[in-house]
């Protein structure tokens, strides 16, 4: 089994090796009634049953074979079933050498296949109040240190937590404000360079708020993925009627 080197795509260097030291189906649509498991622990999106939703899996037990749609490729979880040694891993032995390890994992990741099967999103819901959205790619391209192979990895978390940014400082009327919580969670694609990213957070702001200024945000954006722009911001209500995903509240 090949460990893609990672070819980074305005993800900084100091927070992939910060992730590898800690990591040393077809999709289809669901029916049924959601599950606890659909999206923990980063929010309160809830999708209408027979359209399509992220696939969640584990670094311990959960690890489904998520099919592209087009049926050539697949992901899964690999590693020992333990949170320090797992990897979201591509296959199946298209690739040099058979399947390819691409993200280290510490808990449990939610994935999207793009409808053209040449990338996916991923959520890793890496910490116990943040979470992080990543855009992998399926083709190899030589890597950047050497000769090694590696596939594109695009970090939206930053771009996103500065379109939450805006939001947040209107609502204080300053940039006195904390945020407790940051969930940023993998929705859908629309089309293929559009990601629809939704928002679970929580801020408090200054004392001269009540209870502390403690405020809950549920929203998403719509997120060019090629030029990692905000194209626009969906409320609750858009949310529902144009992508029939609920917020529970």
């Amino acid at each position: 089994m090949v460990t893609s080197r990672l070819c980074l795509s305005g993800l900084s260097l100091t927070a992939f090796l910060v992730a590898a030291t800690l990591a040393l189906a077809a999709q289809q649509p669901d029916a049924a009634a959601h599950t606890k498991n659909d999206f923990l622990p980063a929010g309160p999106f809830l999708f209408e049953p027979g359209t399509i939703h992220p696939t969640y899996m584990d670094a311990f037990n959960d690890r489904p074979d998520v099919k592209s749609p087009d049926g050539k490729l697949g992901l899964t979880v690999t590693g020992p079933k333990k949170s320090w040694g797992a990897w979201v891993t591509i296959f199946p032995s298209k690739f040099p050498d058979g399947p390819v390890q691409v993200w280290p994992i510490q808990g449990n990741v939610d994935v999207l296949w793009r409808p053209d099967s040449r990338a996916f999103a991923l959520t890793d819901n890496r910490y116990a109040n943040h979470s992080y959205v990543i855009v992998c790619g399926t083709e190899f391209r030589m890597g950047e240190s050497g000769e090694g192979l590696g596939v594109p990895i695009t970090d939206l978390t930053p771009v996103i937590q500065k379109a939450f940014a805006e939001p947040a400082q209107k609502y204080y009327g300053t940039d006195d404000y904390d945020t407790l919580s940051f969930y940023a969670k993998v929705l859908r694609w629309v089309g293929k360079n559009d990601l629809l990213v939704g928002i679970s957070a929580m801020t408090s702001g200054p004392t001269t708020f009540p209870n502390r200024g403690l405020r809950e945000w549920n929203l998403a954006y719509l997120v060019n993925v090629p030029n990692r722009e905000v194209l626009r911001e969906v409320d609750k209500k858009q949310l529902l009627s144009e992508y029939k995903i609920a917020v529970q509240h």
